[in-house]
């Protein structure tokens, strides 16, 4: 307790330093007026204002302070993952507003500061707004995370029944993070009211750092590398924006700096129990120091032309670059390099080594162009053309170094140097949508349009595939067979989408509103050399309000996603996905009277996909054995309901309650069968999760509100998620003083 109190001093004493000296400042610049004699008026009729005086400002604030206590039965990994609300002290949220009674402050004319979330929460957030409206505004946010995730799920438990002999671990699994994020924007904008010219300043920090944990396949065996995480980015902008003439315009200059100096120290765990043949490390290192930038210039400028032609045009280029070296020096035993004619297991690794650096450049140019026609003053049509080219130039430079010996006096060295390799991605796209709106009345309208997009990706390859520890050419054609010859492989692709789009608002009766959309097209995928999604996406919606105090909400959104893997034509049934969800949601919202209000609703959520997949299965004693086509399939089937009830019991006394429940049927009675024809991979993620709550508020006096809560949480798992259950159920009460200065009664 006595190390989470001094955190939370920590944590307050800077935004409360900051709040102290503003205000005293802006207070001793402001001279209190001296009342002068005037002649007696008759007293006007008292008027309750919110607001406690400080000479020429008022100040309104409240601070909720509190404690929150925890007990947790079942996996506390599971519980942290998800939740890891923590026991102690806790600033729910705070709130100071200083405002100038005349608009003429000192320093400045309002200051905002608001924060939730600090102490025992694993999010917090920190917003301070300022401004002196003639000469500027001052913007800013603070926001730190606390990302904690071990489970001992794996993709597809079931593979288990097969023989799999590596399980995860039952305790934290192969994969999980306890990261901290931390990130800020803050914004300054000088002559915020000067239609001609504004002027911007902008700077956003992001810090990353902590441990995690992930697999890594190395001479023969899996490991659970354990990575520290550290690493940083630092964005810079500035820019203007105004008005000339019929012109408005922006302009943006920003620079971005990046760098990741993460590393593993520690030897890592292997993964494999098998003492014979199977690779284990005495000594592991790796880094892989990383520097990035990125510079970018964005200028737009928008224009209304004689009332009827809206125009709106938009540039941008950016540079980035990356440069990396990938360190990696090991010492073990059982070393397996998968080189013909080296000294396979069992052996003793002296020194292996890898050493690769990186580069990567990639300037990226965007257009955009958008022309909208107020054709009448029912309709409306409009055309956006948008142009996108980027360059990916890569290089990589491979070297390694392996001593093995192996009893009673056999010693090998392998080595290679210097084999590098170089990518170039051209990309260039163009797309345009033509879209119309025609207003029928003010309660029946509709739009339509028409998507049309067409892309060419160029891809050349140079040098040696990096993918093993004794790299060869790259071998498209049969005479490039040495490790010594350098070859080219040139790929080309084009494609071309095409989609149409549509809806409609209307409004039957005056309390209630249909909304209704659809398209139906292709899309492509820009990094995939693969074919266009067919896609079909549908959405409905309904809002009816038969008084002031009632209102349903009802929707609907269908989505069909069918990517068929065609390349230049040519079908890759072998390879296709399919993702189809359905998705349901409804709210009713009801205020009985001043004291009463309940909210409901129920969300059910559908998802099937089906991936054709090639994958390997081990069929003990055997070695994995290999299944070119099978199908992975995912299941979703979650049911969510919700209950808020809100009640003033007594003039001082309110009541808050809540529920909450998803339940996910997941794969229902399915079972994989990696094995069969055609073989089967399933995931899903059954379970239930339950999280009452109930609060009460009692009103103190006018300064002070005491509020007694208390959470709770119920996680549940089907057998299917294995290989055990990751339940729980988490009690937390909570009791804290909202402290309020300005407030009246």
């Amino acid at each position: 307790m006595k190390s989470n109190a001094n955190k939370m001093l920590r944590v307050l004493t800077g935004p409360a330093l900051v709040l102290m000296l503003l205000a005293s400042v802006a207070i001793a610049q402001t001279p209190t007026p001296t009342p002068k004699k005037t002649e007696a008026k008759k007293p006007s009729p008292a008027v309750t204002e919110a607001g406690s005086d400080a000479g020429n400002y008022t100040i309104i604030s409240s601070i909720e302070l509190g404690v929150r206590g925890l007990r947790v039965a079942g996996d506390i990994n599971k519980y942290k993952s998800d939740l890891n609300d923590k026991a102690g002290l806790r600033v729910f949220d705070s709130s100071f507003l200083m405002r100038s009674k005349d608009g003429k402050g000192s320093l400045f004319d309002t200051l905002l500061v608001t924060s939730t979330g600090w102490g025992a929460d694993p999010q917090g957030n920190l917003r301070i707004s300022a401004e002196k409206p003639k000469w500027y505004r001052f913007e800013g946010t603070y926001r730190r995370s606390k990302y904690f995730r071990f489970l001992n799920n794996i993709v597809n438990p079931n593979f288990l029944f097969t023989g799999f002999p590596v399980p995860p671990s039952p305790v934290t699994g192969l994969h999980g993070y306890n990261t901290r994020t931390e990130l800020g924007d803050f914004d300054l904008t000088i002559l915020p009211k000067n239609e001609k010219i504004r002027f911007n300043v902008g700077y956003s920090p992001e810090r990353y750092s902590g441990p995690y944990f992930s697999t890594y396949h190395l001479g023969g065996n899996e490991f659970q590398l354990p990575v520290n995480a550290k690493s940083r980015a630092d964005d810079w902008r500035f820019g203007a924006d105004g008005r000339v003439g019929p012109i408005d315009w922006t302009f943006m200059q920003g620079f971005r700096r990046f760098k990741d100096d993460s590393f593993v120290v520690n030897t890592p765990a292997f993964i494999n129990p098998n003492p014979v043949n199977t690779a284990r490390f005495t000594t592991f290192t790796r880094s892989e120091p990383t520097r990035g930038s990125l510079d970018f210039t964005r200028f737009s400028i928008h224009s209304l032309v004689a009332r009827k032609l809206d125009i709106t045009a938009g540039f941008m280029h950016s540079t980035a670059t990356s440069n990396s070296v990938f360190l990696e020096s090991f010492i073990g035993t059982n070393f397996n390099t998968r080189v013909t004619g080296q000294l396979n297991p069992p052996n003793v690794l002296v020194l292996g080594q890898y050493n690769i650096p990186a580069s990567a450049k990639r300037p990226n140019t965007r257009f955009d162009l958008g022309v909208t026609l107020l054709a009448t003053n029912k309709f409306r049509l409009s055309n956006t053309f948008h142009v996108e080219d980027f360059q990916i130039n890569g290089v990589a430079t491979f070297s390694d170094f392996f001593a093995l010996t192996r009893a009673p006096a056999s010693s090998s060295t392998l080595t290679v140097t210097n084999l590098g390799v170089s990518k170039i991605t051209k990309f260039r796209k163009y797309q345009d949508t033509v879209e119309g709106d025609y207003e029928f009345s003010r309660n029946y309208s509709v739009h339509f349009g028409y998507r049309y997009g067409s892309r060419r990706d160029h891809v050349t390859l140079n040098g040696f595939a990096l993918n093993t520890n004794a790299p060869v050419a790259l071998t498209p054609i049969a005479s490039c067979l040495a490790p010594s010859v350098t070859c080219q492989v040139d790929d080309l692709v084009t494609n071309h989408t095409n989609a149409f789009f549509g809806g409609f608002k209307a409004r039957p009766a005056k309390n209630w509103t249909l909304y209704f959309d659809a398209e139906h097209g292709t899309a492509d995928n820009v990094f995939t050399r693969i074919g266009n999604y067919d896609y079909t996406n549908v959405r409905v919606k309904s809002r009816y309000a038969p008084t002031r105090k009632i209102n349903f909400n009802l929707a609907a959104i269908v989505k069909d996603n069918a990517n068929p893997s065609e390349i230049a034509g040519v079908s890759l049934k072998d390879f296709g996905v399919n993702v189809r969800s359905r998705t349901f949601t409804s709210s009713v919202d009801w205020a009985v009277n001043s004291n009463l209000s309940f909210s409901t609703g129920y969300n059910y959520n559908w998802l099937n996909s089906d991936a054709v997949v090639d994958y390997f299965y081990q069929v003990p004693p055997a070695a994995s054995v290999r299944h070119p086509i099978g199908h992975s399939l995912y299941f979703v089937r979650n049911n969510f309901f919700f209950l808020d009830v809100t009640a003033r019991l007594a003039r001082r006394l309110t009541w808050f309650a809540s529920y909450r429940i998803n339940k996910d049927g997941g794969q229902g009675t399915r079972i994989a069968d990696p094995t069969g024809t055609p073989g089967t991979l399933i995931s899903s993620y059954p379970m239930t999760f339950q999280s009452p709550e109930t609060r009460f508020s009692i009103k103190l006096n006018r300064w002070l509100d005491w509020n007694l809560g208390y959470s709770y949480y119920r996680h549940n798992e089907s057998l299917l998620v294995g290989p055990r259950p990751q339940n729980y159920h988490a009690h937390l009460p909570y009791t804290s003083l909202r402290v309020y200065f300005g407030r009246k009664e």
